[in-house]
This record gives C-alpha cells, structure tokens and sequence, in this order.
C-alpha cells in the first residue's frame, strides 16, 4: 500500500515529511537502520546481523510498496530518514486475515517531537482502512517508552514472554505481547 506524502509540524516547529518508501530510498533506509540498531537494545537484530544489500532492501521496499496489506511508513526530516513504522498481515490464511502486526522505530535524538505519535495514529487509521480487526505488536519489557506510547494509543499488555531477548552478556528481557481491537 502507498501512503500519499503528507507535511506534518513537529513540536520544535520543524516540518517532517511522512510518506512510504520508495525502492530508491534503499540506501537511505539502510543508513537509518544501521544507526537504529547502534542506538537501541530494544530492536531483534544488533548492526552486525543487518547486512542486506541496497538491491535486497530495494526489492523490500518495492514489495511493502505493492502489497495491498501492507503499510510502510518513513519519516524524513531535513531530507534523512529519522523514524520507520509499518503494519503487515499476518497472512492470508482465513483464521489470521482479521490481525496485522505493527513495528516503530525512531531515532533517539528525534524523540519527544511527536513522530512516534504521528506515525501511529496514520498506521492505526489505515489498519482499519485495510479492514484488520486488530493490530497486534511485541515489545521489550525495559523499553518503557514505547510502552507508554502503546498504552496511549490504546494496546493492552494480553501476555509476557519470559526471557524474550538474550544478549551478548548472557543477560534477558522479557517481551510483553499487546493488541489493540480495532
């Protein structure tokens, strides 16, 4: 699915640019996404598992892009990608077609300005649009923020999964596992 750009005023009055990637954005969300993964222990992979290639990463795009069940959503500030969000399906089997599963990243120093809020309530709008009854996401137990986040656009905690993430040190965090009826 195709999201048409839209100008949003963030809170330090800046305008950001949201709209979906397009497959020549390959470099730039590559770029992005290196920088999320040294930024977080939060995310599934560490910078050194997240090797694809600016040809594999355009053939992602290309594919979100002409999948009619499938949002992604970047945000570019003063032409660089900051934040990445997206809603998928979780298949087109007829006992799953009803859930999407939601993923948000944004870089740490674009917290705070209101594009995690932004990106939500445009992933949310265009769940229903897509006709998904609810959207489902996983998040780190320690990452209070994107929690905070979550509960505010109303997902509940339905489950934990012990020791979710393992780390280099040996140590864990568990996952709380969320939903949000749509």
């Amino acid at each position: 699915m195709i999201y048409p750009s839209e100008t949003i005023t963030l809170r330090d009055g800046r305008r950001c640019v949201l709209r979906s990637p397009e497959p020549e954005d390959a470099v730039p969300m590559l770029r992005y996404m290196k920088i999320m993964l040294g930024q977080t222990p939060f995310l599934l992979r560490t910078p050194e598992e997240f090797d694809y290639t600016p040809e594999q990463e355009a053939r992602i795009l290309e594919s979100r892009k002409n999948d009619p069940r499938s949002l992604m959503l970047a945000a570019e500030l003063d032409g660089e990608i900051v934040a990445n969000a997206s809603i998928a399906s979780h298949g087109s089997k007829s006992r799953v077609f009803h859930r999407a599963e939601l993923g948000i990243s944004v870089r740490e120093e674009f917290w705070r300005l209101g594009i995690g809020s932004a990106l939500m309530e445009r992933l949310i709008a265009s769940a229903e649009k897509l006709g998904f009854e609810q959207i489902e996401l996983t998040v780190s137990a320690p990452n209070r923020r994107a929690l905070n986040l979550y509960l505010k656009y109303g997902f509940t905690v339905y489950g934990t999964r012990p020791h979710g993430m393992k780390y280099a040190d040996g140590s864990y965090h568990d996952d709380y596992l969320m939903v949000k009826m749509l």
